[in-house]
């Protein structure tokens, strides 16, 4: 988030404030919005979870590079006309006029509509204050400790995302970093109606009960099923990394050439810094897809390597992160000591990855699309609005 001055905090919140008046007096006028969800556009959460609710309002403070979803607001444009003005007023603007006539707000990620230096506790109290919720959706190193993190990993012998942070230097080691996430946990602990995270695999300062990450995946982004492993010929692996240090994408790549020597019919395939397009139309052909190796969590490119019908091998073990409902057999499990021996496992059993691939769709099909997300959160956000009105 942009920091700003005060003088621009003050204004920001004038204008939400004589925003949210005009929208109260003209609330029955126009388009009717039930969730404003926003502002920072992680992995195409807000599209996705926009497209799972109903009648929902998007707003996005910039586009994303990989994802080209449609948004009802996007606050920054660098081509538009009077653009230093957008980006310092409109997201006030926005939220005060549409809260008039919203149950709340969902956050995904850390941004929030207005520039304050102070994890959104006074954004967070304006919407309460109205009795408007407030629901946090974390995604990752938005609240992940790691200090934390690098504890966990001391205790289980086995690193992990935040351990790996922790150890690449500034800025998580900065001691100002993990009061960040710190003071941004008692923020969402204190003013939440709900929050929304992964209770191992983002490790943080949260105190109060916390409902499992979803991943609203898009219902027609998923296949009915498959022919792909009826051809073999090439057996292909597919590694889509968004960040290689956090994905392990080093190992994944020594454990790939050692592959390639014993098992020639093997092609290895690495996408980084593409579109998503291109990302799924690859998806479609491959086999097998090694997702990450440092998360008790899958990443969403897991989640689309199940929803196209691949055999998913990652690190996230539903023994270990107790969010992941139901999910023993689903995917492969496979961290960074026992990648080559799982996939040699693998290789020597063509015979079984269909139906592996088919447990993997089944079960992103039950638990991560949007349909089945939505349902989940139809429950949160009903509990929040009515704990938000008391």
């Amino acid at each position: 988030m942009a920091s700003v001055s005060h003088t621009v905090v003050r204004r920001q919140r004038l204008l939400r404030g004589l925003a949210y008046g005009a929208g109260r007096l003209f609330a029955r006028v126009g388009r009717r919005v039930s969730w404003i969800v926003g502002a920072e556009e992680i992995a195409g959460m807000v599209s996705h979870i926009g497209e799972a609710i109903p009648d929902s309002l998007t707003v996005i403070r910039r586009a994303h590079a990989f994802y080209q979803d449609r948004y009802d607001v996007i606050i920054q444009r660098d081509d538009a006309r009077l653009e230093v003005w957008r980006r310092l007023y409109l997201g006030p603007l926005v939220l005060g006029w549409w809260l008039a006539r919203a149950d709340g707000v969902i956050y995904v990620g850390a941004a929030g509509f207005l520039d304050a230096d102070d994890e959104r506790e006074e954004e967070f109290s304006f919407v309460r204050g109205r009795g408007r919720a407030v629901v946090c959706c974390f995604t990752g190193t938005d609240i992940r400790s790691p200090a934390l993190m690098t504890a966990e990993a001391a205790r289980t012998g086995v690193a992990n995302i935040g351990s790996i942070q922790l150890a690449q230097g500034a800025p998580y080691d900065d001691p100002g970093y993990e009061e960040q996430r710190r003071r941004r946990a008692e923020v969402a602990d204190r003013l939440a109606s709900a929050v929304l995270t992964a209770r191992i695999d983002q490790l943080s300062y949260l105190t109060t009960p916390t409902e499992p990450f979803l991943y609203f995946y898009p219902d027609a982004k998923f296949v009915p099923g498959t022919d792909k492993f009826d051809d073999l010929t090439p057996v292909r692996v597919l590694h889509a990394p968004s960040n290689p240090e956090l994905k392990g994408t080093a190992i994944v790549r020594a454990v790939m050439e050692r592959i390639a020597l014993s098992h020639p019919g093997v092609e290895y395939r690495e996408l980084s810094g593409v579109g998503n397009d291109e990302v799924v139309a690859a998806l479609d052909q491959a086999h097998i897809v090694i997702n990450q190796l440092h998360a008790q969590m899958p990443g969403v490119f897991g989640i689309e390597a199940m929803a196209r019908a691949c055999v998913m091998v990652c690190s996230a073990d539903p023994a270990i992160e107790t969010d992941l409902q139901d999910a023993a057999g689903a995917w492969v499990v496979a961290g960074p000591d026992d990648l080559e021996a799982r996939l040699r496992d693998l290789l020597a059993s063509p015979e079984n990855w269909k139906e592996q691939a088919m447990r993997g769709l089944a079960w992103s099909r039950d638990h991560a699309s949007a349909s089945a997300s939505a349902r989940s959160l139809s429950t949160i956000l009903a509990r929040a609005s009515a704990s938000a009105r008391r």
